[in-house]
């Protein structure tokens, strides 16, 4: 073979070899990637456009939280720690359940739930809370407001060193600057679908005092706002319970919800379509977070019932309406009608929504209501029956009978005979009986009048007769 041909055909294995060499890198690199990538979603606002982002990581290593625009900053959603997955971390979650350290404290975690307490619903406390404990608070001490920030579970967390490695799912925004609203004493409207952000001035770094920081929220009449605090970080309560400074929620001079100090995730619910908050500080300035929150129309708007019924049963998300009894919907014909609340929409129109109307029959309940009616005109081919409705479309029904068109008759003659007739001739009978005792007295009278003339007319001769002395 030609020396030509040898270093071309080394040359070509050369190639052969790095080509193969490099896919086999590219795949195992591949292969090696995290399968818990990041779920980003858009959202569209007044501002610009909110990057929604969810994350799984291991317990046991830091976390790096950014934004990609450096006009947004960062708020935290939701942030869990999952005691029963461990998949992430490469543990066996079985193996690990042996090694736990703090089973007593685990043990005595029940199931997570939420609590409403009065108009505001609070999560429940870590301590309450079995297989998902939320992290919110210190994520929030760590990077809520931040553009970017990096979070250590074991060392900004309270108690996170005695955990297991876990799975650490966080959700968090990118929200633009521009769609948050930081100032004072503004009036703002809750559009339905829509919403909105504020923050108390100078979030997260600190918050202004000395003079009453307020908004009034107002959306269309019918409608209920809901305020989500995503983030609450003001001056600790004192010694005694008292709080200094105070977030205040008011609805026509009731308060809806007053706190201090620092929750996460607690949501005011309006029972009306206005509402009033107020951030009242002593000092002129604060080194706490303040406030961060969100606003919005909480589901459908009210609905009045329709005419002739009234509200069964009332949720957030339903309506059961029933019609009054011997009354249907014109147009389904039945007694109830349920609304279901979509997208902040009821299923089908309030607005024209039919009235109840009366039934073409009125059931007649009790057999000795039947009997008496029908040995009123003699009918008592119905028997045991019930009669059903007072027109010529009338049924009765026995044992499976239905009335023929005699029977109708006979029950169409009876209603005429109790409804009209029997009346028609109480009344005669009132008149003809007025009549003679008005002539009886009238006779009397007169047989009376004549005698007590002839009377005078006597006296008067007699007087006459009698001779001058």
């Amino acid at each position: 073979m030609a020396p030509g041909a040898t270093a071309l055909t080394s040359l070509l294995l050369l190639l052969m070899a790095m080509a193969a060499r490099c896919s086999s890198t590219k795949s195992i690199l591949a292969s090696t990637q995290s399968p818990f990538a990041k779920i980003l979603k858009g959202v569209r606002l007044p501002g610009g456009y909110m990057e929604v982002v969810q994350e799984d990581h291991c317990s046991q290593g830091a976390v790096r939280l950014t934004c990609r625009s450096l006009k947004a900053f960062i708020f935290i959603l939701e942030a869990e720690y999952l005691t029963n997955l461990t998949h992430i971390c490469g543990y066996d979650a079985q193996k690990l359940m042996a090694k736990k350290t703090y089973k007593s404290r685990a043990n005595s975690l029940s199931l997570k739930k939420k609590e409403l307490k009065g108009n505001y619903i609070v999560d429940a406390e870590d301590e309450q809370r079995f297989g998902v404990v939320d992290i919110r608070q210190s994520l929030n001490r760590r990077c809520s407001g931040q553009k970017h920030c990096r979070y250590n579970l074991i060392t900004d967390h309270p108690s996170a060193v005695y955990w297991n490695p876990a799975t650490l799912r966080l959700k968090y925004a990118c929200i633009p600057e521009a769609a948050v609203k930081r100032y004072c004493n503004e009036e703002l409207k809750v559009v339905s679908g829509e919403g909105g952000f504020i923050n108390s001035p100078g979030y997260p770094l600190y918050y202004l005092g000395e003079n009453t920081c307020g908004w009034t929220f107002r959306s269309a009449p019918g409608h209920r706002i809901v305020l989500t605090f995503h983030d609450l970080n003001i001056r600790e309560p004192e010694s005694d319970g008292s709080c200094v400074d105070i977030v205040r929620v008011r609805e026509k001079g009731r308060t809806l919800f007053e706190n201090c100090g620092t929750v996460v995730g607690v949501k005011v619910i309006s029972n009306s379509n206005v509402i009033t908050l107020d951030l009242v500080a002593t000092k002129r300035l604060y080194s706490a977070r303040g406030f961060f929150l969100q606003y919005q129309v909480l589901s459908c708007p009210d609905v009045s019932a329709p005419n002739g019924s009234y509200v069964l049963n009332g949720t957030l998300t339903s309506r059961t309406f029933l019609c009054k009894f011997g009354t249907v919907f014109s147009d389904s014909k039945e007694r109830t009608r349920i609304l279901e609340c979509k997208n902040g929409k009821w299923n089908e129109s309030v607005i024209s929504m039919p009235s109840c109307t009366a039934t073409s029959a009125v059931i007649l309940k009790t057999e000795q209501e039947h009997q008496r009616i029908s040995s009123l005109s003699g009918d008592n081919i119905l028997g045991a029956g019930v009669r059903i409705g007072r027109g010529e479309d009338a049924v009765a029904v026995s044992n499976g009978n239905t009335m023929d068109s005699a029977q109708s008759a006979m029950m169409k003659q009876t209603d005429y005979v109790v409804d009209v007739v029997l009346p028609t001739v109480l009344i005669a009978l009132l008149f003809v009986g007025n009549a003679i005792i008005v002539y009886i007295i009238f006779q009397y009278r007169k047989r009376k009048v004549p005698s007590m003339e002839q009377g005078e007319e006597m006296s008067l001769r007699n007087a006459a007769e009698v001779p001058q002395v």
